[in-house]
C-alpha cells in the first residue's frame, strides 16, 4: 500500500484546484510557485501512480501532452487545436458508445476514449479576428 505523503496531497490538492484537464508539466509550475522542493520527478510519479490506481484519469492526447483527469466516470473531451486546452464534452442524450457498438470484431470493450478537437472559444475568437 502506498503512503500518502504531504507531497501527494499537495499535488493532489493543486491538480483538483487547477480544474482545467493539466499535464504534469502544468501542475509542476503551480507547485513550484509555493513548494520549490518539490521536484518534477515527483509530481509525475505521484501523477502516474494516482492514475495507475484509478484516483484519477490519464488522458492521452494526439496533439498535445498527456493530461490528468480528476473527473472519473467515463466521459468524452474536446481539444483546442491552437492552444491545447481541453475540456469535458457533456452529451444531450445518454450516449455510451460501448453499448452502441455495431460490431466489436471478437474484442470485449472495457472503457473507451473520444477526443474532439476544435477551437476553443478564445482561439476562435483570434481566428475569426483576422
Amino acid at each position: 500500500m502506498k503512503r500518502n505523503t504531504i507531497q501527494k496531497h499537495i499535488i493532489m490538492e493543486t491538480l483538483r484546484e487547477m480544474n482545467c484537464h493539466a499535464s504534469a508539466g502544468m501542475v509542476y509550475e503551480e507547485i513550484n510557485r509555493q513548494y520549490p522542493t518539490i521536484s518534477k520527478a515527483t509530481v509525475y510519479r505521484v501523477l502516474t501512480e494516482a492514475a495507475e490506481a484509478g484516483e484519477l484519469l490519464r488522458l492521452r492526447f494526439a496533439e498535445t501532452d498527456d493530461r490528468f483527469d480528476i473527473t472519473l466516470p467515463p466521459h468524452a473531451h474536446i481539444t483546442c487545436r491552437c492552444c491545447g486546452a481541453v475540456q469535458d464534452v457533456t452529451f444531450k442524450t445518454p450516449w455510451n458508445p460501448i453499448e452502441n457498438l455495431a460490431d466489436n470484431a471478437g474484442f470485449t470493450p472495457e472503457r473507451y476514449h473520444i477526443e474532439l478537437i476544435g477551437l476553443c472559444p478564445a482561439c476562435n475568437s483570434l481566428k475569426k479576428a483576422e
